[in-house]
This record gives C-alpha cells, structure tokens and sequence, in this order.
C-alpha cells in the first residue's frame, strides 16, 4: 500500500500528539502526587483504596468512640479520687474522735466538719460529663445516681465499646461499686459518722471504723478497675493508631503517584515528544515543494 506525503505528516502528527498527552499526563501525576484520581486510571487500584478508605473511616469513628469514653473514665477517676481523699480524711476524724480525750463538744465540732466532707463526697459521687450524663449512674446515666443521704438510686449496669472484630471493652464505672454489694455503703457510712459525732455517739463511732477501713479499700479497688479499663483503652488507641497509619500507607501504594519512576517516565516522554516533533518537520520540510 502506497504512504502518501499527507499520510505521512498526519502519522507523524498523531505521534506527536500521544507523546504531548503523555507528557501531560506525566506532568500532572507529579503536580498532585496522584497516579489514580478515577476509576478509569486503574479500575483494580481504585477499588481498592476505596475499600480501605472505608475501613480507615471506620476506624476513626470506632476511635472518636474509644477516645470519649477514655475521657469519660478520666473524669470518672477523678471523682473516686475525691471520694476516696475524703474517707481517708474521714477515717482519721473518726479516729481521733473516739479518743477518749475528746468531749461531746470536741466530737460535735468533728461532727460539722465531717458533714461538710461527706457532702463533699456525694457531690463528687454525683458528677457529670460535659454532655450532662452522671458519671456513676450506671446504665441509668440521665438519673441522679446518690440521694441526699447517699444510698444509691442506680444500677449495675456499664457500657462497653468494640476494640477488635470480637472484644469489647468497658467504659464505665456503675455506682453500684460503693455499694454493700462490693463491700459497705460507703456514702452513707460517711453520714452515719458524721452522726455518730455530733451526737456524741462513741459505741456507734466506734462500730464505724472497721467500716471506714474497708470503705478506704472499696474505693482504692473502684479505682484500680477505672485505671485498668483506661489501660485498655489507651492500648486500644495505640492499636487503631498504627492500623490507621498501615491504611494511609496502603491508600498511598494504591493511589500516589512513584516520584522517582514519574520523574524518570517524564524525562523519557518528553525526549520522545522531542523525537516525535523532530521527525513530523523532518517530513514537513522534504514533501515541501521546492522554490
């Protein structure tokens, strides 16, 4: 089959345009960093980075979650913290007072001060979060978990968040910890002290100290449960950190574009554009007709 001259130049044109798209397609994968920006670009890599986009997106709410609950139990710690500092002190009040160095009136004075700290205490059992729920309610967390004598008004129940596909953690610490049910009730023991002083009951201040003592212990223990849920969901959050950052890695390989093998790939299109435009003028200026 015989190339006309105009074959020619239009051959020599279209390869000069591939080689410009190429160049520009290069260019621009340098540009924004991306090799896949379409399904169309690399149907297999694109269904894939979708696929683990929708599992990091996933793990960032299921982290949201963790980390709400962490600062939960943060707050939740520092309430039986308060609550704990104020048995102690409590303690060492009750035990002074059945000194029998005490009078009536030195053991009314315990009395009032001791008052002021189990109210102290039943507002710290009674916090709330941010988002008005009562730390220590239980799974009852919209109602006021202690009355005002201290008896408690929730239930045992706690929440818990997923922290693998068949583990869940738990996030709260149910009142119910400060309960006879774990050991004595310890808020109102606190009341029961405070009335044992002021009316200079010292059979019933004495009664209530092997109570104070284990009311010390039941909180430490409420405690010890709040710092090992925390730990859990600290290396929870470390976990889901390290798995986000291997799926932004993995997005990465699927979508973005390889500097080093770009830059080389732009280096050799533009030489064969070059090649090519070299080539069509070559043909241009030989089928030109001689003046």
């Amino acid at each position: 089959m015989r190339i006309t001259g105009n074959r020619l130049i239009d051959l020599a044109a279209a390869s000069s345009t591939k080689q410009q798209s190429t160049v520009g397609t290069v260019s621009g994968q340098l540009s924004s960093g991306l090799r896949v920006t379409t399904p169309s670009d690399d149907p297999a890599a694109w269904v894939a980075a979708q696929r683990t986009k929708l599992r990091q997106a996933l793990s960032q709410g299921a982290g949201a979650a963790v980390a709400t609950s962490r600062d939960r139990l943060q707050l939740t710690d520092g309430a039986l913290a308060s609550i704990g500092d104020i048995v102690s002190q409590i303690q060492t009040l009750a035990v002074q007072g059945a000194s029998d160095t005490y009078n009536a009136n030195d053991r009314a004075g315990l009395g009032a001060e001791v008052r002021g700290l189990f109210q102290s205490a039943l507002a710290s059992a009674n916090a709330q979060s941010s988002d008005g729920e009562y730390l220590l309610a239980g799974a009852a967390s919209l109602t006021t978990p202690f009355d005002p004598g201290g008896v408690y008004l929730g239930d045992a129940g706690v929440r818990a968040v997923p922290i693998s596909d068949t583990t869940t953690a738990g996030t709260t610490i149910a009142g119910s910890t400060l309960t006879a049910a774990n050991g004595v009730d310890v808020l109102p023991l606190l009341d029961r002290v405070a009335t044992a002083l002021s009316s200079n009951d010292l059979p019933g201040l004495l009664a209530a100290l092997p109570d104070l003592a284990a009311a010390v212990k039941q909180v430490a223990t409420t405690r010890s449960h709040t710092g090992a849920a925390m730990s859990s969901l600290e290396q929870t959050t470390a976990a889901r950190a390290l798995l986000e950052q291997d799926m932004q890695q993995a997005i990465s390989r699927y979508v973005e574009v390889d500097t080093v093998t770009a830059a080389s790939d732009l280096a050799k299109a533009s030489q064969a554009l070059e090649v090519s435009r070299a080539v069509a003028s070559h043909i241009i200026t030989l089928l030109a007709p001689s003046t």
